[in-house]
């Protein structure tokens, strides 16, 4: 009986342990394009719960995520829409941290999101030395867009009015390459 409980207590151990893992700073732009995300630098705390409605592939999935920055680090906590804990992101400039408590095949992966609340958030000059060549990131006051060397519109994000604080909140994100669409409201 010892031997049947510890067993399943190492199986256990191993299946947790699977479901974490770190990964470089590091995300796809398209299917062969991957840059080293920007430093999270924030000179206020920042601090949003947010419903993400997901269109991909002719389907629509919705999730609740939870972003706090503050000074170099960025945490996001998904939650399905019933508050079950999907994933949750620690990202401190240099690595990714994903604990993947439940994986949702309709939804992009935990470093996606992650990707994507960065490039809406952080401002320009965070994010252009860290781009391709000839790729810019172009904002106005309410869209922002990632053009690539030829001038399409690889991201376009649009974005609510900006707040006293400077903060930027997007309300969607369309990333053509991919070929999803993120919907954003703020539930604060």
């Amino acid at each position: 009986m010892k031997k049947y409980i510890a067993f399943t207590l190492l199986m256990l151990l191993t299946l947790i342990s699977a479901c974490a893992h770190k990964t470089q700073n590091e995300a796809w732009l398209t299917k062969e394009i991957k840059i080293k995300l920007p430093i999270p630098y924030f000179n206020q705390s920042y601090h949003d719960k947010q419903l993400l409605t997901f269109q991909y592939n002719n389907q629509e999935n919705s999730i609740i995520t939870l972003v706090e920055g503050k000074a170099n680090q960025l945490k996001v906590i998904g939650l399905s829409t019933l508050g079950v804990r999907l994933f949750e992101i620690d990202y401190d400039g240099l690595n990714i941290k994903t604990k993947q408590n439940i994986f949702v095949k309709q939804l992009p992966p935990a470093e996606q999101v992650l990707s994507d609340i960065l490039l809406s958030i952080l401002p320009a000059e965070k994010w252009q030395p860290l781009l391709p060549k000839e790729w810019t990131l172009i904002d106005n006051d309410s869209h922002r867009k990632l053009l690539n060397e030829t001038q399409e519109t690889i991201v376009d994000i649009t974005y609510e009015q900006k707040t006293a604080n400077d903060i930027y909140k997007p309300i969607k994100i369309k990333h053509s390459i991919f070929k999803y669409q993120i919907t954003i409201k703020s539930m604060e």
